[in-house]
Order: structure tokens, then sequence, then C-alpha cells
């Protein structure tokens, strides 16, 4: 095994799920299939299995108390399955849609999880803020490392049933204070928080935002509105 199952152990267990030998093997699987993809493409930048196990593995495990039971959840901008792929293992009861604008990782995403016979995380090519047909079916929502909060917040509420979750992976709170008008407007509230270290030291924020009532029909916004001027 490549990555290091006693670190990857021991950081589940503080965040209060136990991990197997077994989902163990299959992290340890993806970490291969992601970095014999990479020589191909760009995936990540992180290949080594130290820096992967914890800046890709253990983050995106620490949002997993965020999941209900049997969840229907999206995630927007999955670039290579993170966090979506390691939840999907240590979640099989939660079926994730993997949402990426990029082909190429989308492609990926679905042929890893084949091979690796995860059958809980399914890949679509598409912008969340084009996926009308997607419009109120989640329980969750997350995204990890891929834009500003308050944009984050349009293009995820949409996709949320009322009374859903977007779970929202960051480094710190401080964007908190800039979502303030897009949770006014969007009728949604901070339900949850989790601030954390990783195994070196960094530090994260695990923001859970509860959508109280359906989204307005002129949200999400065209992308190029929306990042011009966020709510």
């Amino acid at each position: 095994m490549r990555i290091d199952y006693k670190l990857l152990s021991a950081a589940s267990k503080t965040f209060g799920f136990p991990l197997s030998e077994a989902q163990a093997e299959l992290l340890d699987g993806f970490f291969a299939l992601v970095t014999e993809a990479n020589e191909k493409f760009n995936l990540t930048a992180l290949t080594d299995a130290d820096s992967f196990t914890v800046k890709h593995l253990v983050d995106s495990l620490a949002g997993e108390r965020f999941f209900p039971l049997n969840a229907k959840a999206c995630d927007i901008g999955a670039g290579a399955g993170f966090p979506c792929v390691p939840l999907a293992v240590v979640r099989p009861d939660v079926d994730f849609i993997a949402l990426d604008s990029t082909e190429k990782k989308i492609v990926f995403v679905n042929s890893a999880v084949r091979e690796l016979g995860i059958d809980n995380v399914h890949g679509k090519c598409a912008r969340a803020e084009d996926c009308s047909d997607l419009s109120a079916l989640f329980d969750v929502v997350c995204a990890r490392a891929v834009a500003s909060l308050p944009v984050l917040l349009e293009l995820s509420f949409p996709l949320l049933k009322k009374g859903g979750f977007f779970v929202a992976y960051k480094t710190d709170i401080s964007e908190a204070e800039t979502a303030r008008n897009a949770l006014k407007t969007l009728s949604g509230v901070l339900k949850d928080l989790f601030s954390f270290s990783l195994p070196n030291g960094d530090s994260r924020c695990i923001m859970c935002f509860e959508k109280q009532k359906d989204t307005p029909k002129a949200y999400p916004r065209r992308y190029s509105l929306i990042k011009k001027n966020p709510l």
C-alpha cells in the first residue's frame, strides 16, 4: 500500500468514523489511477503518496459527517474526484454525481470508479449553472477548492432540495462574512461549522449551509454575471 494507512485511519477516527483496510485499499487504488493518468494530462499537482494522503484524502474525508444516511449528493467542480470519490468509498449509502465542465476529468472519474468497482459515483460533464435538469434534486451539494463562497452558494442552492445542505470546503471561516447577502437572497443559513487541522498542521474549515426556501427562479445566473457581480 502506497498511501499511509495508519495516518489515514487515525484521521478518520478523529472525524468520527472508522476506516476499514478494504476501504484504504480502494483509496490506494484510486491514488494509483490518479498518478498514472497524471502522466498523460494534469489532474493534480500532488503526486507523492504522503501529500496525496494528507491534502486530498484526509481533507476530503473530513466532510463525511455532513452527509445524511442514504443522501443523494452532487460534487460541483469535482475535478479528478475530490471530495466525492473518497467520500463514496467510506459512505457507500450515499449516491454522488461528480459534476465538472472539463470532459477529460469526468472521463477519468468514470473510468476510475468503474475499474475500482465504486458504483455510487457517476460523472457528468457540465457546468452547474447549466444543469436545470438537476434542479432541487439533491440532499447535499459539496464543493472543494472551486470558487469564492458567494459564487458557490449561487451555483449550489438551485441544485438542492428545500432543507438540503451545501457543504463548502475552505481554508478558514473568513469567507463567511462575504456570503451574507448571498445567503439572504437565496434563503440560506449557516447551519454547522467544522474547523480542523490536517496532519501536516494546515488549517481547514468546512461550512454547512441549509437551504430554507425554494430558490428564486432568477438563479443561477449566467456564470459570466455570477463571476462579475457575485451576490
